[in-house]
């Protein structure tokens, strides 16, 4: 009897320390885990050290106002929010045909901006995320315009200037990926400017070493790493970029009826591209994850290293990279899934490091865009898009670290909602946590 009883009080025991010893390492690793997120979370503060407030730098597209004086009240509205804030003096770029923001981002970095505020649509946040990417310096955004697709998946406020300049001027922030994009086989050049080559053409202008070494001056030299530089011919997207059907829908977008009626000129654009051809895509994914069930659920897309004499099918693969041929009306590369009214790619994430790779098909006209339409709304709702021998609209989703596309005949190019070109080859990449945005509160 006294040898159970001392055994069951040395098990305790053991239980004991063993779980105070197990909830200590827990604590700590806990700890560590929070620290390092908190250091990747924070590369710099939005605040000059010699001032001890923002030093902002403010990049805006006059184009988005209706006139001059709309502009101007616009400018007045950001200052007096500004000095509100306790920052009397706000500096001010303007974006140009030639320069969407790219160049302008780069010369607030040489200048010593602590946080550069794109103010305008999505191509001008797109142009100053090229010039900031890698830098370390905080970035707001004051959406103006009518897509405004990133400041939606950041939850910015819209259509209020003084409480966007008090998000972007504020405290909290994220990090967020930036997307790369390369065209090849090119049939029309666009008139857009790739982003790449504005980076470098700046950063030489600046004395900035395009080497990768440090440059500028004040509390925000660049601290880019040669390979986190662009190349020449790459576009830069924070959203989303794609090949076919969406390509041409935003070729074909009126601007001026974009101006009067916001997204309606989408929609009236994409009714007149539904009957554009189907594409004939040889689709390749290194480091492929998969990001949705359905994605090998239909016959139409299939798992790697399958021999079928179906139409589609996968004509080869390793561990690393995977090579298939489908057939689809738009192929899409989603940093962030979430557009107006609709969920895209339900599992894309801003941060995560990885493209997410949208193949949308569509068959029985009218009918077949009803089904993906059903499924698109579905998936904002919730629910899982589910692929069957009876769709008509279909949708699959994969994430990889890089991906290509080639297609057999020239289709439209688009980058966060700006064609960039005919092209018959796509190359997308992720560079990650290559910027720090300022956020609303959680």
């Amino acid at each position: 009897m006294l040898f159970t009883m001392c055994f069951w009080i040395l098990v305790v025991l053991v239980l004991v320390i063993g779980t105070v010893f197990l909830s200590r390492f827990l604590h700590q690793r806990e700890a560590a885990q929070a620290a390092r997120r908190a250091a990747m979370l924070t590369p710099r503060i939005a605040q000059d050290p010699q001032r001890g407030r923002p030093r902002p730098w403010i990049i805006a597209n006059p184009s988005k106002h209706a006139s001059t004086e709309d502009y101007e009240h616009f400018k007045e509205q950001v200052n007096a929010t500004a000095a509100e804030l306790g920052i009397p003096h706000v500096h001010w770029l303007d974006t140009s045909v030639e320069d969407p923001g790219t160049g302008q981002a780069i010369r607030a970095l040489k200048l010593g901006a602590s946080v550069v505020i794109a103010a305008g649509g999505d191509g001008t946040v797109r142009a100053v995320a090229a010039g900031l990417a890698g830098s370390a310096v905080r970035m707001g955004i004051i959406p103006v315009g009518t897509g405004n697709l990133l400041a939606r998946n950041l939850a910015l406020p819209i259509d209020d200037v003084p409480a966007a300049v008090r998000v972007a001027l504020g405290p909290d922030h994220r990090m967020l990926d930036i997307g790369w994009v390369r065209v090849d086989e090119v049939e029309d050049e666009a008139e857009l400017p790739p982003e790449g080559r504005l980076v470098l053409q700046a950063r030489e202008r600046e004395g900035l070493d395009n080497q990768g070494t440090e440059g500028g001056e004040g509390a925000a030299s660049q601290r880019t790493q040669p390979e986190d530089l662009p190349q020449p011919d790459e576009y830069s997207f924070v959203v989303i970029s794609g090949i076919g059907f969406d390509g041409e829908t935003m070729a074909h977008t009126d601007a001026d009826l974009k101006k009067k009626v916001g997204w309606l000129a989408y929609v009236v654009s994409g009714i007149s591209s539904m009957t554009s051809d189907q594409m004939h895509v040889r689709l390749t994914m290194q480091s492929p994850h998969e990001s949705h069930p359905d994605w090998y659920s239909h016959p139409d897309v299939l798992p790697p290293n399958t021999d079928t004499s179906a139409s589609v099918s996968t004509i080869s693969g390793d561990e690393d990279e995977v090579t298939t041929e489908l057939t689809a009306r738009s192929v899409m590369f989603a940093n962030c899934g979430e557009l107006p009214f609709i969920t895209l790619a339900p599992d894309a994430q801003l941060d995560d490091g990885l493209i997410d790779v949208i193949a949308v098909d569509i068959e029985a006209g009218l009918l077949g865009w009803a089904d993906l339409s059903r499924k698109l709304v579905s998936q904002g709702m919730g629910l899982k898009a589910e692929n069957d021998g009876f769709s008509t609209g279909k949708i699959a989703f994969r994430q990889a670290r890089l991906a290509s596309v080639s297609v057999d005949e020239p289709q439209v190019v688009q980058v966060d909602g700006d064609a960039i070109g005919t092209a018959r080859t796509v190359s997308a990449r992720i560079q990650g946590h290559a910027l720090d945005i300022a956020v609303p509160a959680p």
